[in-house]
Formats: C-alpha cells, sequence, structure tokens
C-alpha cells in the first residue's frame, strides 16, 4: 500500500511538473481559438514526461497532440532533405565535415521526435482512434530507402545509434545495468572468497572435520555464492531468471541420468569427507594401491607413490573397498623378523635384539618392547622384535634395526642361516633291507 501511494504521488508530481514546462495554456480561460498541441513545443521532453502528461488526455486531445508531433516531424524531415541535397550537390572531390556533423544531428532530431510521435500515436490508439494512415506515415518516413546513399546512411545508422545511447530506455539504460552487474559479480566473488575461508576456518576449530572437508566446504560455499551473484547480475539485465532455472532443472535431470556412475562417486566422496577415514597427507592403501593423500575431489581422490607416481582413484572404488590408513594413528609398531640357526642360543639372541632395540634413540618405552619365538620354520628359529615408535620415525627405526641387528648378530656368533634342506640317502644294503 505505501509503494502504491509513493507511485502516485511520483506520477502526479512529474505530471505537474510536465504541465507546468510544456503546458503554458492549462489554467487560462478557454478561448474561441481552435485547441493547439502542447506536448510538441519542444523534441526534447523526456519519454516519461510525455508519457504523464498524455495518460489523462482524451481521443480529441491526443488527436491534436498527434498531429503536432506530425507537423514537427514533417518539418524536420524537411529540413533532413535540404541537407542532404546540399551534399549530394557538392563535387565528388570535394566535402563539408559542418555540412555533414548537421546532417547526423538532424537525423538524431528526426528519430527522436518520430520515437515520441510514436508514443502519442499509441496512447491515441489505446483509447480507440483510427491511426492507421499516420501509424504508415511514421513507419514510412522512419526507414531508409534502398537507394540512400553512402552519406546518408552512414548519417542515419548514427543519428539511430546516438538517439539510443542518450536514451533514458536505451543506452543510458543498459550502461547503468551492465555497470551494476559487473559491481554484482565483483561483489559476489569477494564475498565467495570471504565465506569459503571463514567456513574453513569454523570447520578447522572441529575435532571431526578433516583437511578433505574443510577444502571441500570452501569451495562449494564460495562457489554458492558466486552462482547467487551472477544470477542476480543476470537479473539485473532483465535475463529472466524462472526459465533459466526450469532449464538447468531439466537438464540436470538428464545430465544425472547419464551420469549415474560420476554421481555415485560424488556420494562415495561426501562419505569419505564426513566419516574421514583418511586425511591429506595421509600414506594409505586404497583399493590396493598405497601413495600419499594428495588431494581428493567429490568424484576422485589422488594418491602419491612411493616412486612419485600420480594415481587417481574414483571414490566408488576408495569407499567400496578396503582402506589401511598406515598414518592414522601418532604411533606404530614395528614389525621385525629375524632368523637364528637351531644351534644359536634363543636367549643370547633374544638379549641382543632388546639391548638393540632398547637403545635406539627413536624407540619409545611405552608401549614396552616385545621380543618373542614366532616359529620353527625350515630353514631357522624365528625371532619376532616389535618396538614401538612415533608413525612419522617408522621407517627410519625400521632399517636402523635391520642393519644393528645384522651387525650385532655377526659379532655375537649368531647366525642368520640360509634356507637348507637335509638330505638322507639310504642305501640298497642296509641292514633294515636285508632283514626284510
Amino acid at each position: 500500500m505505501r509503494g502504491f501511494v509513493f507511485q502516485t504521488l511520483f506520477r502526479l508530481i512529474c505530471l505537474t511538473i510536465a504541465l507546468t514546462n510544456y503546458s503554458p495554456a492549462i489554467g487560462q480561460e478557454a478561448s474561441d481559438s481552435p485547441p493547439q498541441a502542447r506536448t510538441s513545443s519542444s523534441a526534447k521532453i523526456p519519454v516519461d514526461h510525455l508519457q504523464v502528461i498524455l495518460r489523462p488526455l482524451t481521443k480529441e486531445e491526443l488527436e491534436v497532440e498527434l498531429q503536432g508531433w506530425l507537423g514537427v516531424l514533417r518539418a524536420k524531415i524537411t529540413e533532413v532533405g535540404e541537407t542532404e541535397i546540399k551534399l549530394k550537390t557538392l563535387a565528388e572531390n570535394e566535402s563539408d565535415e559542418q555540412l555533414a556533423d548537421q546532417l547526423i544531428t538532424l537525423r538524431t532530431e528526426e528519430t527522436a521526435l518520430a520515437e515520441r510521435a510514436r508514443i502519442v500515436l499509441d496512447a491515441l490508439k489505446t483509447k480507440g482512434g483510427d491511426v492507421q494512415s499516420e501509424q504508415q506515415f511514421i513507419i514510412a518516413v522512419s526507414d531508409i530507402s534502398e537507394t540512400t546513399d553512402a552519406t546518408t546512411y552512414r548519417a542515419a545508422v548514427v543519428a539511430e545509434v546516438t538517439n539510443w545511447i542518450g536514451r533514458d530506455d536505451g543506452g543510458k539504460l543498459w550502461a547503468k545495468r551492465i555497470l551494476v552487474a559487473m559491481i554484482i559479480l565483483l561483489v559476489s566473488w569477494l564475498i565467495s572468497k570471504i565465506a569459503g575461508r571463514v567456513t574453513a576456518r569454523a570447520l578447522a576449530h572441529h575435532p571431526r572435520a578433516s583437511s578433505l572437508l574443510e577444502n571441500f566446504a570452501r569451495r562449494t560455499t564460495g562457489g554458492v555464492v558466486f552462482v547467487v551473484g551472477v544470477l542476480m547480475a543476470f537479473s539485473v539485465l532483465g535475463v529472466e531468471i524462472g526459465p533459466m532455472m526450469a532449464a538447468l532443472g531439466a537438464g540436470g535431470f538428464i545430465v544425472g541420468f547419464a551420469l549415474q556412475e560420476t554421481l555415485g562417486s560424488f556420494a562415495s566422496g561426501l562419505m569419505i569427507m564426513v566419516y574421514r577415514p583418511f586425511d591429506v597427507d595421509d600414506y594409505v592403501s586404497v583399493a590396493g594401491v598405497e601413495g600419499t593423500v594428495k588431494e581428493m575431489s567429490l568424484v576422485s581422490t589422488t594418491l602419491l607413490s612411493l616412486d612419485n607416481k600420480v594415481v587417481v582413484i574414483p571414490n566408488t572404488k576408495a569407499w567400496g573397498d578396503t582402506i589401511i590408513n598406515f598414518t592414522g594413528k601418532d604411533i606404530r609398531r614395528v614389525d621385525l623378523v629375524f632368523g637364528i640357526g637351531y644351534g644359536d642360543d634363543i636367549q643370547h639372541a633374544s638379549d641382543v635384539l632388546n639391548e638393540i632395540a632398547g637403545g635406539h634413540p627413536l624407540v619409545l618405552k611405552d608401549p614396552a618392547i616385545t621380543v618373542h619365538v614366532d616359529s620353527l620354520a625350515d630353514s631357522c628359529v624365528n625371532l619376532f622384535c616389535r618396538p614401538w615408535v612415533k608413525t612419522a620415525d617408522y621407517w627410519t627405526v625400521h632399517w636402523d634395526l635391520t642393519r644393528q641387528v645384522k651387525e650385532a648378530f655377526d659379532g655375537e656368533g649368531i647366525s642368520i642361516p640360509y634356507p637348507q634342506r637335509d638330505v638322507h640317502m639310504l642305501s640298497e644294503a642296509s641292514p633294515n633291507l636285508s632283514s626284510e
């Protein structure tokens, strides 16, 4: 209701201003002279003012106004024609830039007059006036003839363009729309960056949020904000958002049906981000492939293998197969197996293993080191040595202890036997066989 009141008040103000500027006869006593057109006194009358003035006029008053505009338009057309004749009478090697510029100005004024005459004609037609002949006249004088020479054609084109650029509902309007759309895009881009960072920081304080989820939330939030900004920019430019959204919805349904496997990877990616079986920089085994997690999108996980190969695994396979996270915990147990000969002292070998493992600076005191006999193999007695280390020190300790145990066993005379097999040969003259 308030908007309607303001709109009505604005129209009344425009009408009062327009009638004051272009209708000096209002308020004077009627005379016996024939009615005169009031709005055609100035070709520069704003279009919105003209429309406000024409709204309360009757059909008879509009007929007078239309004749007034047609008269002004005919006079202007005559002036344009005389200027064109002057240009045509010049010799081929002569040129008059001032006269050409004058022709362009006249053409611009002619276009403006024709436009306002059309507005009056439409108003009269709406109120039941017969405007067929006048409409044909305006159309005829507004069109450019096929026989128009280059100078006249250039002048007409420039006049049309200049008039469109200067119109409040033409070039000025589109310039404002484009400027506002660019500002909206710039602001939405900035807001998308800020929103993404704020979302990532908020998730960083959550104990269950992984780096993968933070990166996904940052990109998604920023993308959604920017898409909203793009839609707002399209709306400012006059593009209907409703049909566009309907078309996108129908297209999304078709694309989604065609890309079912990709959507499955999308869902699997969301599950990985929520349940976080691994994170960025974790060393994992996914779908039978080992490597360090470097990146993850909604459709795939990227691993970097130990030999510097990039392996891309679809999320459907990553989530649907066994996942082993070697760096998921802060500490790990190093499982080492050493074989000694059957003739060696098991207790002595166990003491050597405990001494070497316990003396390593990276081996943790808690949990304690475990050394025990695991199995009696074909060629040796297998001893397990299981120290605990920080996950980052796993391979360092593994390699150091393997080398140190070999050197210590050699120094202590403890053998590490090669695979061997005992073969017993029985002769035909053996007592057992002969007795049988």
